[in-house]
């Protein structure tokens, strides 16, 4: 099936760039589970910036085929692509986040995901029954602040009490240190009438003063 010009355009701006020694390292980090081309993030970024620029819409073929391809370093170009122009639609967002599912992937389009979707539709994904789907929603309010749902935010993670995976205990305790900054008294109460997990419970209070 022929690629989309844009996806030549990564795969010849990239394929100079590879080191295998370093792509053995990097699919190292990523417990063996995807080859690698071994380009670091900016170097990256700096070969893919003008070909990213020139797409102003969502490009749903260039997705395809950047997670159709096997190293990983295309699907953070897809990654970059939609965190620049954003992606609305629901189904394929879905698909993506349990599409070569980890949470190099995942964490990068959560928050434009969440952007584009109502509390029902994270409610939703909250409760699904994959894992990435539910970590998407317990981290995509990241970076927003006093912007905060908290009532979403709250419901969220209590739909995901008592679970025994890592990156949602881990997403849980995340959502709520990055809200602690901006919310010190309604994170510490939360968690205090709250039976989190131990690690979320670590991960919630690290940047609060004792």
């Amino acid at each position: 099936m022929p690629h989309t010009d844009a996806f030549e355009s990564v795969r010849q701006a990239l394929q100079p760039l590879a080191d295998p020694a370093r792509a053995a390292g990097m699919s190292a980090y990523m417990r063996d589970q995807f080859p690698f081309l071994g380009v670091a993030s900016t170097p990256r970024q700096d070969a893919c910036k003008p070909i990213l620029r020139s797409m102003i819409k969502f490009d749903a073929d260039f997705v395809a085929d950047c997670f159709s391809a096997d190293e990983r370093e295309y699907q953070y170009v897809a990654c970059d692509h939609i965190k620049r122009v954003g992606i609305s639609d629901l189904s394929l967002a879905k698909a993506l986040v349990q599409t070569k599912s980890w949470w190099d992937t995942v964490d990068a389009m959560a928050k434009p995901i969440g952007a584009n979707y109502d509390d029902a539709r994270m409610r939703e994904w909250a409760v699904d029954t994959n894992m990435w789907v539910r970590r998407t929603a317990i981290i995509h309010q990241l970076g927003r602040r006093t912007s905060t749902d908290l009532a979403l935010l709250g419901w969220i993670i209590e739909q995901n009490l008592g679970s025994t995976e890592f990156f949602i205990n881990k997403a849980i305790g995340w959502a709520l240190r990055d809200l602690s900054r901006h919310d010190p008294s309604w994170v510490k109460a939360f968690v205090d009438a709250t039976e989190l997990a131990p690690l979320s419970r670590r991960e919630a209070l690290k940047a609060l003063k004792p």
